[in-house]
């Protein structure tokens, strides 16, 4: 559960392991994870935002298969916010997502305090 304070709301959708030429150069899951959740980031810092301001995660995830894959990505969680207060997060198993190169995709919702 998140609780936040009154702000600005700041939903974030479609964020995926891709450069600025639309190419995906992350290999493997764990690492597109770390890339679209960077692009998470950004697009929070964009609006004065920062990750602290995450009310919940929404991770996308073609083919996912619980055990050894949830650790991993339990582990990546771990490392980008740490274990204090993380953001609550679900983890969806889809069977594909817009490109077949996409092993994962991230939406966010944010209060931004004004």
């Amino acid at each position: 559960m998140a609780v936040s304070p009154p702000g600005k709301i700041v939903n974030i959708a479609g964020q995926v392991a891709w450069d600025s030429n639309h190419e995906v150069t992350a290999v493997g899951r764990e690492a597109q994870l770390r890339q679209a959740l960077q692009h998470v980031f950004i697009a929070l810092e964009a609006v004065g935002g920062s990750p602290d301001d995450i009310q919940i995660l929404r991770l996308y995830l073609p083919n996912f298969e619980s055990g050894p894959e949830a650790d991993v990505i339990g582990r990546v969680l771990v490392d980008v916010f740490g274990t204090e207060n993380p953001p609550p997060s679900s983890w969806i198993g889809v069977q594909g997502l817009a490109q077949p190169e996409y092993l994962v995709e991230v939406e966010a919702m944010a209060v931004v305090p004004e």
